[in-house]
């Protein structure tokens, strides 16, 4: 259900029988010393193709740079300014209403879109009372957590999580590459922090986490498990009204 392989009489189609569409969003930012760089839009789009190959709801293309510039301390990370990921996220979802797409659900897999996702649905309702949006962060759904906290407790971390790193060893074998036990520094620091102040602060990138626990096994029940309760979000979310 990937929309960048269909033409459009398939799109027009699809929209006589159902206008809901997934956008995975995330970002391209250095994961630790370890973690792939393209981490949280892998992870976001292969849980929005699966999501949407189960429910047969079409997928968009991925947003692959998010606002990261906090990671631009270290080689590698691309960020957008919180303005112009403002206007990315309105102005697609416009675009596709154009067409006659009604409601669009967001997979994320970063946590600094949030906030500014909040603002651009804040300011896109005030224009288009007639649409619906809904944001997903998928470590934050309560049933992923749970399991997260089990397989990795509090060394899980904040960035650069076990979590994450197990679900790119399952989708991509042989790319991450293994690293020793991590200590787990907690240092004192005020958010947000610019480019130098978080590289100073995490000097590996890591936030709090021990990547040397991830696990491709662990990391397959993750995400099978994100399929499952996201395709019931989405149930959820098209039966509104």
């Amino acid at each position: 259900m990937r929309l960048a392989l269909m033409n459009w009489p398939q799109v027009e189609d699809y929209l006589q029988g159902k206008q809901t569409l997934i956008i995975p969003v995330g970002s391209t930012e250095q994961h630790g010393p370890n973690g792939l760089i393209g981490t949280d839009h892998l992870v976001a789009d292969a849980i929005a193709l699966a999501v949407g190959e189960g429910t047969g709801t079409l997928v968009h293309p991925p947003l692959t740079v998010g606002m990261s510039l906090y990671h631009l301390g270290f080689p590698g990370s691309s960020s957008l300014t919180s303005e112009t990921l403002l206007h990315v996220l309105n102005e697609l979802v416009e675009s596709q209403a154009r067409h006659g797409f009604r409601r669009f659900f967001f997979i994320n897999g970063h946590g600094g879109n949030t906030p500014v996702a909040q603002a651009a649905a804040c300011d896109l309702f005030g224009r288009r009372a007639d649409l619906e949006w809904t944001w997903q962060s998928w470590w934050t759904h309560p049933r992923v957590k749970e399991l997260e906290d089990k397989f990795f407790g509090e060394r899980n971390g904040n960035h650069a999580s076990a979590a994450e790193i197990s679900i790119t060893e399952h989708l991509f074998p042989g790319q991450v590459a293994a690293i020793e036990p991590c200590d787990i520094a907690r240092p004192d620091f005020d958010w947000p922090l610019s480019p130098e102040s978080f590289r100073a602060a995490f000097p590996d990138g890591r936030m709090m986490s021990d990547p040397s626990l991830a696990d491709a096994v662990k990391g397959r029940k993750l995400f099978e498990l994100c399929v499952e309760v996201f395709s019931e979000e989405l149930a959820r979310f098209e039966s509104r009204g």
